[in-house]
């Protein structure tokens, strides 16, 4: 059975209350016992001792008739303090009062009364003629001769009734006193559940864990501040863009680990800043910065910031612009150079030979241009070919349009970024295969792009230098490269990851005669 938080801190208050209550009620109850019997015995001496100090008793004690005086005093003692009995008797153990009559000048019963009848004050409990009491003795003495002794007693009857009086009334206030824990308790579980939100101790602990989980795994910096200012929350990100690199900032006020942050001011107005530049150290950062309000009151503000150049980087390869740029720059060189020579064979009279290398020109490349054009109807994926393969003549590297290409389609700005992206990475990545090659017949790429009512093939394949036997298994992992340069190994993961998500193939093999083949093969009703 699941117990909730407010049930568990309820009863674990009443426990610990319950338990501190009986025992200090125990103590207590003990301590009170023994007071009281010591208070009664006290009381029985000291009423003893008024007795003693009579002169008229002292004076007839021992003689024949001294009991018609002494019992007279004694009676009317024992009646004004209330106890059972005041007895006197003389040094023989023979009573000179009771408070029945017939036992005057009848031994003392108990056997208790030998040590007062030599000079010593006691207390002590026995069973005499009116039942077990406790008794008081104090000898009496006429000079400084012992004459007989008191004996003041007191019922254990009467005392126990006395002692359990006193009982009942510390056991009722300690049973309101638990009572009124039992209200704090359930207040005290109430409020605390409320100020957890209403969490269970295993929500808090998953709450907690996600955090953690996500602060590392998200690419933006996060920090995080109380209502003092001091640093709660900076995840790795954010100790790498600052250069804090496991160095512990959490308790530091983050002006001093940040000294032109803008969260204070966050913290002071409550008013929200998003996308905003910055500087941190060397790198530009865009910030956003939150308060953070719970019931009304600013505790806190967040702030989350990315690295402007890394946006940039993912911006260029998620829309292919950097290719774009590269193709147009290739473009424009290889028509300059053309122009180049065009002009010089007209100033030199060449007119025929002018004509001929212009006309040479548009048959090597029309055909090619006329598979673009006419098939792919796309014109962001088209523009993207058309690129590849001026790039393709800058680098002397023959790039094959299979005649089967077809795109008959126009697509959603962001599934074109996403083709554009893949076919761009492919083709770059077969180009960089076969750029160290010196054999011209092996400098060459063949790309099939066709689109059917089902789906997207889109296969790629070079004469190159292969992927190695110890690459095959790793070349789809984020940052893995052959290059060995920096910000490299992002697009065949940034393939993979798309592929994945449209539920589409990816399959990749090195060819018998030297190359490598990539073929993708996308469902068409997963791209809309």
């Amino acid at each position: 059975m699941k117990i909730t938080l407010q049930t568990k801190i309820f009863l674990l208050i009443i426990m610990v209350f319950l338990i501190s209550i009986s025992i200090a009620g125990y103590f207590i109850v003990d301590y009170v016992s023994v007071a009281t019997e010591k208070h009664i015995a006290n009381q029985a001496l000291d009423i003893a001792r008024t007795v003693a100090s009579i002169p008229d008793i002292q004076n007839n004690l021992g003689k024949k008739d001294g009991s018609l005086t002494i019992d007279p005093l004694a009676e009317e003692i024992r009646k004004n303090t209330n106890t059972e009995f005041v007895v006197v008797i003389d040094r023989n153990s023979i009573r000179y009062s009771h408070p029945i009559k017939d036992r005057i000048g009848k031994k003392f019963v108990g056997n208790d009364e030998k040590e007062v009848l030599k000079g010593k004050e006691y207390v002590s409990n026995s069973i005499g003629t009116l039942g077990p009491s406790l008794r008081a003795f104090v000898p009496v003495y006429q000079g400084s001769y012992q004459v007989g002794a008191v004996s003041v007693g007191i019922l254990l009857n009467d005392v126990e009734k006395s002692v359990v009086l006193i009982k009942y009334k510390i056991i009722k206030s300690l049973i309101i006193g638990l009572l009124i824990g039992f209200l704090g308790a359930a207040y005290l579980a109430r409020n605390i559940k409320k100020a957890i939100f209403g969490l269970e101790p295993i929500e808090i602990a998953t709450i907690f864990e996600e955090k953690q989980v996500i602060l590392s795994a998200i690419r933006e910096g996060i920090i995080a501040i109380n209502k003092q200012g001091l640093i709660t929350v900076m995840n790795e990100e954010a100790k790498n863009l600052l250069g804090l690199k496991d160095k512990n900032v959490i308790g530091l006020p983050v002006t001093d680990v940040v000294p032109n942050t803008e969260l204070p001011k966050v913290l002071k107005t409550g008013i929200p800043e998003t996308d905003q530049p910055q500087l941190f150290f060397e790198h530009r950062v865009i910030t956003s910065r939150v308060p953070l309000i719970i019931n009304g009151e600013i505790v806190g503000a967040v702030a989350s910031f990315r690295n402007m150049t890394e946006v940039q980087k993912l911006a260029e390869e998620l829309t292919g612009v950097k290719r774009y740029v590269d193709a147009l720059r290739a473009q424009s060189h290889e028509f300059k150079n053309k122009l180049h020579t065009i002009a010089g064979l007209l100033q030199l009279g060449k007119y025929n030979k002018a004509l001929n290398f212009i006309m040479d020109i548009n048959e090597k490349s029309q055909d090619t241009v006329d598979i673009i054009v006419k098939r792919i109807k796309d014109p962001l994926i088209g523009g993207l070919l058309l690129g590849k393969l001026v790039l393709a003549k800058e680098k002397k590297i023959k790039l094959i349009f299979d005649k089967r290409c077809n795109i008959y389609s126009i697509f959603p700005q962001e599934v074109n970024g996403q083709l554009i992206s893949i076919l761009g990475n492919l083709i770059d990545n077969a180009f960089e295969a076969v750029d160290p090659l010196k054999s011209k017949s092996n400098r060459k790429v063949r790309l099939l792009i066709n689109e059917t009512e089902e789906e997207i093939l889109i296969e790629v394949e070079d004469w190159g230098i292969g992927i190695a036997a110890n690459d095959i298994e790793k070349i789809f992992n984020r940052g893995f490269t052959t290059k060995g340069t920096e910000n490299r190994g992002i697009g065949l993961a940034l393939i993979k990851n798309f592929v994945k998500a449209k539920k589409g193939t990816i399959a990749y093999q090195n060819k018998s005669e030297g190359g490598a083949s990539f073929q993708i093969i996308i469902p068409k009703e997963r791209l809309c």
